[in-house]
């Protein structure tokens, strides 16, 4: 199995950094509407779905093949440009380069085969989200509601092989060494990656020693570097509007983590607090990583 991505950064003539709080969304919302505008009708049929499609919109799918919505190899260049426009707004810089990594692995056509779907239409007033999707991973799913981004995720990102995401995978083994507590080990059980965590798995946050505590939050950071400042910022806003690190439950699976996957580690992770989830899975030999924040009932 292998692992495509796609994560694009922008050039605006505002940069994300400078939207504030409401200005972001509404800059994506006006360039996800200009892409669409491009489509022609049968494309834009298969990319528009109804907001409410709640299975293809929380699908959580790893493996490649067909998606719902319009494949970027039948996109024209200015399609495909308003497209990548729209998307440069959601990803960093060190994101585009991670994608084009991990889209290596998957063969130089990588990126075409992604499907682009917008469920609800951000043209009208109404709440909208928008996805690409394929083989191993969800790139962008960003659901804007009542002009806020109330939903992110589930985002999906892996490499098989397992050569990529050292970062990630060297500050989660620097937490490890620093919680020195075995209560956080659950042995021997593997951890579905974009799965919610269990509230009575793992310990909390508030339980862990400050180096502990101040490695966890590198870790969480290294995992929003993929993203521009805007959406960092509202995936923060996400994290405490659902209780943040006080709420945080921390649990490492499997095997004792000492090693990165490529090296032979098998263990997995999770980050969890009511309704939203970072995690790293391991323990089948290549990597799967998600973050899911679920919309507030």
């Amino acid at each position: 199995m292998k692992t495509t991505s796609l994560l694009l950064f922008i050039a605006l003539l505002l940069t994300p950094a400078a939207l504030r709080a409401g200005e972001f969304e509404s800059a994506f919302r006006k360039n996800v509407g200009e892409f669409l505008n491009l489509l022609d009708a049968q494309q834009a049929k298969a990319c528009l779905l109804p907001l409410d499609d709640d299975k293809n919109r929380l699908q959580r799918q790893y493996t490649g093949g067909k998606r719902p919505g319009v494949e970027i190899s039948k996109l024209n260049a200015q399609q495909r440009a308003a497209m990548e426009k729209a998307l440069r707004m959601v990803l960093s810089d060190h994101g585009w380069k991670m994608a084009n990594r991990v889209a290596k692995q998957d063969g130089p056509d990588g990126l075409a085969k992604y499907w682009i779907t917008c469920f609800g239409d951000p043209r009208q007033q109404g709440d909208f989200a928008f996805r690409i999707a394929e083989h191993h991973l969800t790139v962008v799913h960003l659901e804007v509601a009542e002009g806020e981004t109330k939903e992110f995720g589930p985002i999906l990102l892996g490499a098989n092989p397992a050569t990529l995401w050292k970062d990630d995978e060297l500050a989660l083994l620097d937490v490890w060494k620093k919680i020195a507590d075995p209560k956080a080990l659950i042995a021997d059980k593997g951890a579905i990656a974009s799965r919610l965590m269990s509230m009575d798995e793992g310990v909390m946050f508030s339980s862990l020693n400050a180096d502990a505590q101040a490695a966890l939050q590198s870790a969480w950071n290294q995992r929003l570097s993929i993203f521009t400042t805007p959406v960092q910022k509202r995936i923060n806003a996400l994290h405490a509007e659902r209780g943040g690190w006080e709420k945080s439950r921390v649990a490492y699976y499997n095997q004792s983590p000492e090693k990165r996957s490529i090296d032979g580690g098998r263990w997995d992770f999770k980050c969890g607090l009511p309704g939203m989830v970072w995690d790293y899975e391991a323990s089948r030999g290549h990597i799967h990583m998600s973050l899911w924040v679920k919309a507030l009932k």
